[in-house]
């Protein structure tokens, strides 16, 4: 899967409105790869779908809930699914001294030496975790 900012061109401090529309193509591509392997599998519905996501790409749990609910009612096969969502931890770690530490925010500055060089520690991309079908 694609870096987030790469399939969305998401920056920093954008717009609440804009980075929920980035939500939702992210939700529906992921529900358009479940619908395709649902099929394959001869699925009659979805009952289920787990999404791991990282709140250090602006996401929160609500808007990617919001998101799979706009999303879910365009396809016939996850219309009635339900949305379990994995949030790992934001964890960075400072380049310039290895500090690990959890921030809500990028860019942050490391407590201990105050560098801005911070780098994500768990990926930040929106990720399939898994579905359940119902045959």
């Amino acid at each position: 899967m694609l870096p987030l900012r790469a399939l969305t061109g998401a920056k920093p401090g954008g717009t609440l409105r804009k980075d929920f529309m980035h939500e939702v193509h992210l939700v529906r591509a992921i529900v358009d790869t479940v619908e395709k392997q649902a099929a394959a599998q001869g699925a009659r519905r979805v009952k289920s779908i787990k999404i791991r996501f990282n709140p250090l790409t602006s996401h929160s749990a609500e808007h990617v809930q919001f998101s799979f609910e706009v999303v879910k009612k365009e396809s016939k096969l996850v219309k009635d699914a339900t949305l379990a969502l994995t949030q790992v931890a934001p964890l960075v770690r400072c380049t310039k001294c290895g500090h690990q530490f959890e921030t809500d925010h990028l860019p942050d500055v490391c407590p201990i030496c105050e560098s801005l060089h911070l780098k994500a520690v768990n990926s930040t991309d929106m990720v399939l975790e898994g579905f359940e079908i119902e045959k």
